[in-house]
């Protein structure tokens, strides 16, 4: 019984000290910026998710060197990859388009099929 607990707690320590590992190993937004702000330009490769990660950060924006942040802001989005394309308002035209094809025809279908009244006599 011993024996299993301390392979328990030594499997649990292990598992601590690999995670603690990978989260060191990531760079935190303030990095980039210390790295930016030691000589101007960024001397570590960083991943596009740390660099979004430092452009979504409001705490450095808000409390660093507004001329610093704007400089390392223009970096960072040069160098972040883009994966889908900007939004350019073609989609909501698309839904103009259908929503207004889809009540126009609803009209005309409801005006062109009343029943037409009898114009002549009737019995």
């Amino acid at each position: 019984m011993i024996r299993k607990a301390t392979l328990v707690i030594l499997g649990a320590v292990l598992l601590t000290l690999l995670v603690a590992g990978v989260a060191q190993a990531t760079h935190m937004p303030q990095d980039i910026y210390d790295d930016f702000l030691a000589d101007g330009t960024l001397s570590v490769h960083y991943t596009d998710a740390e660099l979004h990660a430092y452009l979504n950060d409001a705490q450095i924006h808000e409390y660093g060197d507004k001329t610093v942040t704007d400089r390392l802001d223009r970096v960072a989005l040069d160098l972040v990859s883009r994966s889908t394309f900007p939004f350019t308002g073609f989609q909501l035209a698309m839904f103009g388009i259908v929503a207004v094809a889809l009540i126009g025809g609803g009209i005309a279908l409801r005006r062109f099929s009343r029943p037409k009244k009898p114009t002549g006599p009737t019995e």
